[in-house]
């Protein structure tokens, strides 16, 4: 699936992901891997709707569920800058972070990710991270559609968690 994910094989990865996700006990819907695995199932959803090969209504509908539960996304870099596929502060605050999640090459933008943090780090704890890798998480508290021409998700991820890698 990662190989799907990583070749943008957006089809692949989400049939994948969705099979993966209905063998998962509920006593596993909370462990890592499902919460990463429902991640990658959104991401590849979105894919797909980039690609006009689902609806948008058709998108969110398959998506809508994971409302309430929880998500661990991929790591990315922390920065100061605007840029695509990176941590940035929302409105110069670090009580909420924000991601804007696109293709490989940038030219697709596949959701904008708000990450409300259940624990507000200081701005020098931001600032003395930028440039290293951070991987994010929380409870979905709301999934939508914008856009019309290019469809994206904006996802509103609550009670969110920072974990700096090393």
């Amino acid at each position: 699936m990662i190989t799907s994910l990583q070749n943008e094989d957006w089809q692949n990865a989400n049939t994948l992901s969705s099979s993966l996700l209905n063998k998962i006990s509920k006593e596993e819907q909370g462990d890592p891997a499902a919460c990463m695995l429902r991640y990658m199932y959104i991401f590849s959803e979105a894919g797909l709707m980039n690609l006009n090969k689902v609806s948008q209504s058709d998108a969110l509908k398959k998506v809508i569920g994971f409302t309430g539960q929880m998500v661990i996304l991929p790591a990315h870099l922390i920065s100061l800058k605007n840029a695509f596929n990176s941590i940035e502060l929302v409105n110069d605050k670090t009580d909420s972070l924000f991601i804007t999640a696109t293709n490989i090459k940038a030219t697709s933008i596949f959701s904008f990710e708000y990450i409300i943090l259940d624990s507000k780090m200081s701005l020098d704890d931001f600032n003395n991270h930028v440039g290293q890798k951070c991987r994010l998480g929380g409870i979905i508290r709301s999934i939508s559609v914008e856009g019309h021409i290019f469809p994206r998700f904006r996802l509103i991820i609550e009670r969110g968690i920072a974990k700096i890698e090393k």
